[in-house]
């Protein structure tokens, strides 16, 4: 007898068999797809550096420094709740395009990133959508955010590890092979700095000890970090690469957490 379809045995097999490779292809989809995020916030970082490069070699070899009155050789908090800390006054109620927010007077936090974005690197980088990790799960590309100085990137030149105890507080960081890196008295964040592969100059969210998936398993985690293998950072010399969790003791600054873990 001639048979016009399949039989129900027939056709749960090719549903197992499609079910089988689904599960075996989307995790595998969703890893490049991952892959192609992290690749384009890395791009992004990239011209970020490129910028201040250009803008350094026009400046006397400073970086841009926002709303600080010289380079601020210190991180400057993407995420610092509004109006900011550092509340000098520096350029209060200016505008920096049309649209956008007044500063505040406070330069670490928004104010700082509205002037970087807006003005300072602007006419380097001539975009404001490369301030945005497609991995951001806070903020995504657009004027109403550029306007409000939000954006992805954190300015990351220095923090308490590479700086003298009776200043930061903290003991500092012993490289192996290198012993202490002093970023406070001896490397202002410039292109005439000691320290130009080695030392972060932007990064983004995940590289505080406490953020990512290194500070997750630890149990003191408030931040996931953007993406699940590390943080993007761009250094002095212009390069920008990937940095794996558990590496935040290697790092120049040190960004580990707490100090009662940092290896001395």
């Amino acid at each position: 007898m001639k048979r016009n379809g399949f039989t129900l045995i027939e056709l749960l097999v090719v549903i197992a068999i499609i079910a089988i490779l689904a599960a075996i292809l989307f995790p595998v989809f969703a890893q490049a797809r991952e892959s192609a995020r992290v690749t384009t916030c890395l791009s992004n970082l990239k011209q970020i550096g490129l910028g201040e490069l250009m803008y350094a070699e026009d400046y006397d070899q400073l970086f841009a420094y926002g709303t600080y009155p010289s380079p601020k050789n210190w991180e400057v908090n993407d995420d610092q709740p509004d109006p900011g800390a550092d509340c000098f006054g520096i350029m209060k109620g200016f505008i920096p395009r049309p649209g956008a927010r007044p500063l505040s007077g406070c330069s670490y936090g928004r104010d700082f990133y509205e002037m970087l974005m807006l003005v300072q690197l602007y006419p380097y980088t001539k975009s404001t959508q490369i301030w945005y990790c497609p991995d951001d799960p806070y903020y995504t590309a657009s004027d109403a955010n550029a306007n409000q100085g939000l954006e992805s990137y954190h300015y990351f030149v220095n923090w308490i590890y590479n700086t003298p105890q009776n200043v930061s507080g903290f003991p500092m960081e012993v490289y192996p092979g290198k012993g202490t890196i002093d970023l406070w008295d001896n490397d202002p964040p410039n292109l005439l700095s000691q320290i130009t592969s080695d030392r972060i100059l932007f990064t983004e969210r995940g590289v505080f000890g406490w953020e990512g998936q290194d500070a997750i398993s630890a149990g003191i985690s408030n931040n996931p970090g953007n993406h699940p293998r590390g943080y993007n950072a761009v250094f002095f010399d212009g390069h920008a690469k990937e940095i794996n969790y558990g590496r935040k003791w290697t790092t120049v600054p040190a960004s580990g957490w707490p100090p009662s873990q940092e290896p001395l």
